[in-house]
């Protein structure tokens, strides 16, 4: 649960589920920890111009087309409303109908080059699904990297008595520490055999924090 300030809830529309993302801008994520807050700085809200950027509708049982209309046209109506001077947060997100794989590269690239971390895919005349699905696709940027283990974070949850996380250093940068994760059950319990402290090993990642440190990094293979 995300604390949000009382005003911005107010935006929000009564007994109408919507799947969004609070949005501060491209290559913003730094500045998001004001999201982990647990009482929501009203002020800090106001000047970084929040938006609540609306996916879908999860509580509308009719395809992805309708489901696009519904929105725009709630979004719209709930903009029209005065609410203690302060701005409509409410945006529908664009969809655009592509023509094939060639289309949705191009796309991408642009995107990327704009500091978009990548696209997703919608199937039309789709129904909304909880769940991941062939009907809904995310295309991403990863890159890859190595860094030596060294250290072992132990498992939570159904990692109990497993490994967690390997504590991990930059190959080419040391200084630079951090943990992985995305290991399957076999190496989750059989890792200090078979990966041992100063193994080195490749992982994937989504772009750097402002300090260097990989962000969403992945364990690839040794």
């Amino acid at each position: 649960i995300f604390q949000v300030p009382k005003w911005f809830k107010s935006w929000m529309p009564p007994a109408v589920s919507l799947d969004g993302e609070l949005f501060m801008g491209r290559e913003c994520f730094e500045q998001c920890g004001i999201f982990r807050r647990k009482i929501p700085d009203d002020e800090e809200w106001r000047k970084a111009n929040i938006k609540y950027q609306v996916f879908d509708a999860p509580g509308l049982n009719k395809v992805f087309e309708e489901r696009m209309k519904f929105i725009d046209s709630l979004i719209k109506q709930r903009c029209k409303l005065t609410i203690a001077g302060t701005k409509c947060p409410l945006v529908m997100t664009k969809q655009i109908k592509v023509k094939n794989e060639d289309d949705v590269m191009k796309r991408f690239n642009d995107l990327v080059k704009k500091g978009a971390e990548g696209v997703m895919l919608r199937a039309p005349k789709s129904l909304y699904e909880p769940k991941r699905s062939s009907y809904l696709l995310k295309v991403k940027q990863l890159f890859d990297a190595e860094c030596r283990i060294i250290g072992y974070k132990s498992g939570t949850g159904k990692y109990k008595d497993m490994l967690g996380a390997f504590n991990c250093e930059l190959v080419k940068n040391p200084k630079i520490k951090f943990d992985i994760s995305g290991m399957d059950d076999n190496v989750r319990k059989n890792y200090k055999k078979t990966h041992k402290i100063g193994t080195i090993v490749t992982f994937t990642y989504m772009g750097l924090s402002g300090s260097g440190i990989p962000r969403h990094p992945v364990y690839q293979r040794i």
